[in-house]
């Protein structure tokens, strides 16, 4: 066993409210921050195309803190303590999602009307030979059973990366985006041709919002300084609260020309979340029996190694009508942040 070293864990346990500490970013929230790029291009263009809506919502995600040695040296840098809070949200039907969605595009054409826009009808784009070439996905994507009724999704021990699904408005598919967040080139071409700007939204809803925290202890009263040892404890910590946001990022893009050095194109987008904050629903720890075993072998092995990793699984089971005034609620302020500067 290493000298006077042993490595400890701890996870948060959750209650049913959020968290009273500001891990969710709602202070800035306060602050509405937004970025922009030449928006005054398309105030002055008032008939306009609505493109594509997207709403993602995050059902699955992780926090992970770890703490290491920074006294340590040599074979002991690898001492480590890791803790990994994995959460998924249940409860919440196809419907719900699907409503919130309607609800949030319906909100954000009035948002365009009120600013003194005309909405184009789509078969204008419809029309369009470089629009009809464009790549869809149908919505949802994934398909809701494959996402939110798949058990697999939290069977891996030591993580878990984060699932999602993604709505479009009823009637509607889903534009392929890149990985960069970049459209299409079809969708400047019929922006081009038409001579009317395209406006295309995307948002990421999350159900919670996570908090680490990593700290270093040493027992001084009890280290054998003079023989080179240290009793210390390596402890590290995962934290979530029921809070439902629109994550930085969702953004309005408004494609004019097909760009180039002088492109009229431009974006709103938000850079504070929306957070809106209060129990939706209840937690119900939902640890594997497997996991738990994993666990405990990893206390049991950490005190000898000076390594310790524990993992704790939570379903945030929510009230479906709760949860979907949350989100719209969400969603209809973000609207409104990313329509306030056209």
């Amino acid at each position: 066993m290493k000298k006077g070293f042993v490595a400890a864990i701890l996870l948060a346990l959750m209650s049913g409210c959020a968290s009273t500490a500001d891990l969710s970013g709602a202070k800035a929230s306060e602050r509405g921050r937004i970025d922009s790029k030449n928006v005054q291009n398309l105030a002055s263009r008032k008939e306009v195309y609505i493109g594509d809506f997207q709403v993602t919502f995050v059902i699955q995600d992780a926090s992970t803190a770890t703490a290491k040695s920074p006294m340590m040296r040599g074979a002991d840098m690898s001492d480590y303590a890791k803790s990994t809070l994995r959460a998924r949200l249940s409860g919440v039907p196809e419907a719900s999602f699907q409503s919130i969605t309607d609800r949030a595009f319906e909100d954000f054409k009035r948002g365009l009307q009120a600013k003194g826009y005309t909405i184009l009808n789509p078969a204008g784009l419809a029309s369009q030979s470089s629009w009809s070439k464009l790549s869809t996905q149908s919505s949802p994507n994934p398909p809701y059973n494959k996402v939110l009724n798949n058990d697999s999704l939290m069977t891996d021990l030591f993580g878990g990366r984060p699932h999602d699904i993604t709505f479009a408005p009823t009637g509607m598919s889903l534009l392929k985006i890149d990985g960069g967040g970049q459209y299409q080139g079809g969708v400047a071409k019929t922006a081009d041709k038409l001579g009317k700007p395209i406006i295309n939204a995307r948002y990421t809803v999350h159900f919670a919002y996570f908090g680490t925290e990593t700290d270093y202890t040493v027992d001084y009263l009890t280290s054998d300084v003079w023989e080179g040892q240290r009793k210390a404890t390596l402890s590290a910590q995962s934290s979530m609260g029921q809070g439902i946001q629109v994550t930085p990022g969702g953004a309005l893009v408004f494609v004019i020309d097909q760009g180039g050095t002088f492109s009229k194109n431009g974006f709103v987008a938000l850079d504070d979340p929306v957070v809106i904050g209060g129990a939706y629903g209840r937690n119900e720890d939902t640890t594997s029996g497997a996991q738990k075993t994993a666990n405990a072998v990893s206390s049991v092995l950490g005190f000898f190694s000076g390594n310790s990793a524990k993992t704790k699984e939570i379903s945030v089971v929510a009230n479906p009508q709760h949860y979907q005034m949350g989100a719209l609620k969400a969603l209809t302020e973000a609207n409104a942040r990313l329509l306030r500067p056209l």
